[in-house]
């Protein structure tokens, strides 16, 4: 998975990607989300997601503490989701977090969004118990990238 900034060559394709009709209450559009994104600059970065030269997904980062990477807005096509993108698009972002030096994630769900509430828990998203409006925020600690599975010390 790659993330990719969203810019004159991608944000039309980026604008035409959609969730299922039931998941549209959850998240806002992508259009909505550049147009957040241009508002709230700099702190706010929208990215495309990629597999391979697929555009698959979309999100929304926002840089306002320096310890920690906020995800605004996460999303995956209708056309490809439950192929395991969401999973690699998480993995990538939290990538960018740890090469920025950053020791969490966070998110905010929508209360009743069990897909995604599944989806961020797998990944090791946990509740804080607190609140933001009526969403629920969960947090990632980012675990340092450590040596390859099986590696053993005086490996070369």
């Amino acid at each position: 998975m790659r993330l990719a900034p969203v810019n004159e060559d991608n944000y039309r394709a980026v604008i035409e990607l959609e969730v299922h009709e039931e998941q549209r209450r959850f998240v806002a559009t992508n259009l909505k989300s550049i147009a957040d994104a241009w508002i709230h600059r700099p702190h706010m970065e929208p990215l495309a997601l990629y597999s391979g030269d697929d555009l698959v997904g979309f999100t929304l980062l926002r840089r306002n503490r320096p310890d920690d990477l906020h995800v605004v807005r996460f999303m995956i096509d209708r056309r490809v989701q439950n192929r395991g993108l969401g999973r690699k698009g998480l993995a990538a972002i939290a990538a960018l977090a740890r090469a920025e030096g950053r020791r969490t994630l966070s998110l905010r769900l929508v209360p009743g969004n069990a897909v995604a509430h599944g989806l961020y828990k797998a990944f090791g998203f946990v509740e804080t118990g607190e609140t933001a409006g009526d969403e629920i925020v969960m947090r990632h600690d980012l675990a340092p990238a450590g040596p390859p599975a099986g590696y053993r010390d005086g490996d070369q």
